[in-house]
C-alpha cells in the first residue's frame, strides 16, 4: 500500500499521459500495435484515472439526492399531466397534440429507466447495477433521444405548411400594397 501511495505521488499525470500519446502517434499503423510495457503503462494511467470510492463530501451527496429528487417528481407530474390532458379532451385529438404525447412518454421513459440509476451512480461514485442495467439504461436514454429529436422535427415538418402559407400570403400583402403606392 505504501509503495503504492509512493508511486502516486511520484506519477506526473500529464507527462505520463503525453509519453502515451507518443508512443500511440508514433506507432499507430494500426490500433493493435501494443507491447506489453505500453499494455503496462496504459492500465496504471487508466487506474489514475478512476473515481476514488468516497469522492464527494456527504453534503454534496445530499444536495444531489435532493435536486434529483425534485426533478423526478416534477418530471413525472408534468409529463403525466400532458398525457392527462390530451388524452381527455376530445379537442385535443390533433397531430401536435399526439406529438407532444409522444414527447412526454419519452421523457417519462427517461425519467423512470435512467434518472435514479445516474443519480445513484453519482451518489455512489460507481455503476452498482450489473452489466445488464447498465446496457438497458444507456439504450433507453439514447432511444429517448432519438425518439424526442424525431417527435421535434415530425412537429416542425406537421406545422410547415401553414407557416409557409402565412409567410406567402404576408410576402402578397405587401408586394400588392407596395403596387397600390
Amino acid at each position: 500500500m505504501y509503495i503504492m501511495m509512493a508511486f502516486l505521488e511520484e506519477f506526473d499525470h500529464y507527462s505520463s499521459l503525453d509519453k502515451l500519446m507518443s508512443i500511440y502517434q508514433a506507432t499507430n499503423r494500426t490500433i493493435f500495435n501494443w507491447t506489453d510495457s505500453r499494455i503496462v503503462e496504459w492500465e496504471k494511467f487508466a487506474e489514475l484515472a478512476k473515481y476514488e470510492p468516497e469522492s464527494q463530501k456527504p453534503t454534496v451527496k445530499a444536495l444531489l439526492i435532493v435536486a434529483y429528487s425534485v426533478i423526478i417528481i416534477m418530471s413525472l407530474f408534468g409529463n403525466m399531466l400532458v398525457c392527462h390532458v390530451v388524452l381527455k379532451n376530445k379537442r385535443m385529438h390533433s397531430a401536435t397534440s399526439l406529438f407532444i404525447v409522444n414527447l412526454a412518454v419519452s421523457d417519462i421513459m427517461i425519467t423512470l429507466l435512467n434518472t435514479p440509476f445516474t443519480l445513484v451512480r453519482f451518489v455512489n461514485s460507481t455503476w452498482v447495477f450489473g452489466k445488464a442495467m447498465c446496457h438497458i439504461s444507456r439504450f433507453v436514454q439514447y432511444c429517448s433521444l432519438h425518439v424526442s429529436t424525431l417527435t421535434l422535427t415530425a412537429i416542425a415538418l406537421d406545422s410547415c405548411p401553414f407557416v409557409l402559407l402565412l409567410f406567402f400570403s404576408h410576402f402578397e400583402h405587401h408586394q400588392v400594397a407596395a403596387q397600390l403606392e
